[in-house]
């Protein structure tokens, strides 16, 4: 097989591409986080020019460039808080429902040391959570840390945390139906066994 070289076209695409980059880029990012966190406007921006670089040669502007970049800008802002509301209202009600399992759950219990059998099946199901998903459940829940805090200190965007979030919320409430679903029939087959 013969290597292929970089056509003299390509490398001057490519230098082109970064110039337009570099002369708008920040502008653009600047302009995103009168809407968004700081990660998530550098996110948007960055995902538009892939987009550019993608379509560079099927995209026809013919008014002011900036105008154009920063409407795309606006558009994508736009677009990820109206999935970011949608996400937190599914997490909260995921929030909601993981505390009504868990207050069914307690229900089940009569007396303390079931109490806190069932304090522990949720902290063992804190524990069997991925590494990375855990740490993120313990600053949102145990810590009352924001998103936009967390991933900042994670140095991940805000989507990356909720995600996150969504994902432990839904692997306890999982545990927590299993084990109730367990108790159950343990008390069902202890019931008929007399």
């Amino acid at each position: 097989m013969t290597e292929q070289k970089k056509s003299p076209d390509g490398k001057l695409a490519t230098r082109y591409f970064r110039e337009f980059y570099l002369s708008y880029a920040a502008d653009m990012i600047n302009f995103a986080r009168k809407y968004v966190d700081a990660t998530t406007a550098e996110d948007i921006v960055h995902d538009i020019f892939l987009d550019v670089w993608d379509k560079k040669s099927t995209i026809m502007v013919e008014k002011n460039l900036q105008n154009y970049l920063l409407a795309m800008v606006k558009n994508a802002c736009y677009d990820y808080l109206k999935h970011k509301k949608v996400a937190e209202t599914f997490l909260s009600k995921a929030e909601h429902q993981l505390k009504i399992d868990a207050m069914e759950y307690y229900e089940l219990s009569e007396n303390e040391s079931s109490e806190n059998y069932n304090l522990q099946a949720i902290y063992d199901s804190i524990e069997k959570l991925p590494p990375k998903c855990k740490i993120v459940f313990e600053k949102a829940y145990l810590e009352k840390q924001k998103s936009a805090t967390i991933a900042e200190e994670m140095n991940v965007s805000v989507r990356t945390v909720e995600t996150h979030i969504y994902n432990a919320l839904k692997l306890i409430r999982n545990n927590l139906k299993l084990l109730k679903s367990i108790s159950a029939t343990l008390f069902f087959s202890a019931f008929f066994l007399f």
